[in-house]
C-alpha cells in the first residue's frame, strides 16, 4: 500500500511504480481536481500504465456545475494522453440518502435543498464497484466512456419507497438552499464544498439530473439495484450496528 499526497508529483509517481492499472476516484469537490487528474495522467504516461480507469460523473458537460465541469477537463486530458483508458460516469449515489437517515427514521422526514418533484438518476455504489471490477484491466473496455445511471426518482418517490420499506410514513420536504447552507456551515463543512453543492442543488431544482440506465444494466448483466433494495439493505445494516 502506498500513501501520499495527490498534489505531490513525486508521491504520485512513486505510487504508480509497478502498477498495471489505476482506478482514479477524485477527491470530492476539490478545487485542485483537474490538476490532480492531469498529474496522475502524466505519471501514468511516464510508467506506461496498462489501463487508466477514471471515475467521472454523469453529464460532465454542465458548465454551471464546477464538480462536473472540472471532470470534463480530466476526461479530455485522458482521451488525448495515448493511454488505454475507460471513463465511468456514475450518477448520484443512493448512499447519499444515509446523510439524512436519522431525520428519516426519527422524524419521518426526508429533506433536500431542491424540488421534491425533480427526478435524479440514482446508483448503488455496489453497482459502481461491480462495473469497476469488470472493466479494470480488460482490453475490451479500452477507449470506452460509460454512463452509469440507475433508476430515476424524485425525493417524493424516495419518500414513498422509504415509507413502504421502513413501515412508517416518511414525508418529502424541501428546504431552501440558504437554510441548508446555514446548517452544514454550522456543522463544519468546508466553504468550497458548501458552494459546490449549492450550485448542484440549484441545477437539480431547475433540471433534475437523469441518465439512461441501459449501459449500466448491460455492464452488470442484470437490472440495476433498486432504491427499495438499497433501503432494505441499509436498514438491516443499521439494525445490526444498533444505530
Amino acid at each position: 500500500m502506498a500513501q501520499g499526497d495527490l498534489n505531490d508529483d513525486a508521491g504520485v509517481a512513486a505510487a504508480l511504480q509497478g502498477a498495471d492499472a489505476l482506478y482514479h476516484i477524485p477527491p470530492t469537490m476539490s478545487p485542485n481536481e483537474t490538476a490532480i487528474g492531469q498529474r496522475l495522467i502524466a505519471a501514468a504516461q511516464a510508467v506506461g500504465l496498462g489501463h487508466f480507469v477514471y471515475h467521472s460523473v454523469l453529464h460532465p458537460q454542465i458548465q454551471r456545475l464546477p464538480p462536473h465541469w472540472n471532470k470534463l477537463f480530466v476526461e479530455e486530458a485522458l482521451i488525448e494522453s495515448g493511454l488505454p483508458f475507460t471513463i465511468l460516469q456514475p450518477c448520484s449515489y443512493m448512499q447519499n440518502t444515509l446523510g439524512d437517515w436519522k431525520n428519516i427514521t426519527a422524524a419521518g422526514v426526508h429533506t433536500m435543498a431542491f424540488s421534491v418533484d425533480r427526478a435524479l438518476s440514482l446508483i448503488d455504489l455496489s453497482d459502481v464497484a461491480a462495473v469497476a471490477a469488470k472493466v479494470m484491466g480488460d482490453p475490451s473496455h479500452h477507449g470506452a466512456i460509460y454512463e452509469l445511471a440507475g433508476p430515476a426518482l424524485s425525493v417524493r418517490d424516495k419518500a414513498r419507497i422509504l415509507s413502504d420499506v421502513l413501515g412508517r410514513e416518511v414525508r418529502a420536504v424541501q428546504e431552501s438552499i440558504a437554510q441548508w447552507k446555514d446548517k452544514v456551515t454550522a456543522g463544519g463543512m468546508p466553504s468550497h464544498m458548501v458552494e459546490g453543492r449549492a450550485h448542484m442543488f440549484a441545477h437539480y431544482d431547475e433540471n433534475g439530473l437523469v441518465g439512461n440506465p441501459g449501459i449500466l444494466e448491460y455492464l452488470l448483466g442484470r437490472a440495476a439495484t433498486s432504491f427499495a433494495e438499497f433501503v432494505r439493505r441499509a436498514a438491516d445494516e443499521k439494525a445490526k450496528a444498533g444505530s
